[in-house]
């Protein structure tokens, strides 16, 4: 098993993860030959659940329904995405205003090609991206309290992760819809350099979460005891 394997699996169990944890890497070049070829999805965050359980290598064309998610993933210009009709509909609509898109997170190059695979089978991802409940948010949370949480739209989550935070979003209207993300779960994502250090952390943290987890199921009980006598 690799290391990365190993940490995915750790990470797995210390959150209580439902689903396994994605891994996204930006490459030049073309499609690798051993991955499967994407089906066109209406939005880049649409590769994430299959991504679960393969590898999947995308191309710029294959983000093109999303014009909002292409200029956070690079793919285009801030022109381009603000001249598409599926950002007419939203600015239109008050979903965002010009100025969101303006500020809008991006990465800071074009990737030719964004792999989207399990993070046990990645090599030096670029990013994690985990689906998180609220308990694994309060572990996740206590083992990393500088983690932030952004509002729409969730794919700013990728190029934020990429520049070095730990960003928690809760979703966005248009994601959800798309992705049919569970309503009580949110999405978590990292740069993929800091698996180590977030399990290693989690390890600590999730020990002492038993430790007084314990402590107050006890303390509970004895109190129960002593009132019923």
């Amino acid at each position: 098993m690799s290391a990365t394997a190993e940490l995915a699996n750790c990470l797995t169990e210390l959150l209580m993860l439902a689903h396994p944890p994605v891994a996204v890497s930006f490459r030049n070049g073309r499609p690798a030959a051993d991955a499967k070829p994407a089906v066109v999805q209406a939005a880049g965050c649409c590769y994430w659940a299959p991504a679960q359980e393969e590898r999947l290598d995308t191309q710029p064309s294959d983000h093109a329904n999303c014009s909002v998610g292409s200029y956070t993933h690079g793919l285009i210009e801030l022109e381009a995405a603000a001249a598409g009709d599926d950002t007419a509909t939203l600015l239109s609509s008050g979903w965002v205003a010009e100025s969101d898109l303006a500020n809008a997170p991006h990465l800071p190059f074009r990737p030719q090609v964004i792999r989207y695979e399990p993070l046990a089978k990645a090599d030096q991802p670029d990013v994690v991206l985990i689906r998180l409940s609220p308990r694994a948010l309060m572990t996740l949370q206590g083992a990393c309290p500088q983690i932030r949480l952004v509002t729409k739209p969730q794919c700013q989550i990728v190029p934020l992760a990429y520049a070095g935070e730990i960003v928690v979003s809760p979703g966005c209207a248009v994601s959800r819809a798309r992705t049919g993300l569970a309503a009580g779960e949110l999405t978590c994502a990292f740069h993929g350099s800091a698996l180590n250090h977030i399990v290693g952390r989690l390890e600590r943290s999730a020990a002492i979460d038993h430790a007084v987890a314990e402590y107050a199921f006890a303390s509970d009980r004895q109190h129960l005891m002593a009132e019923r006598n």
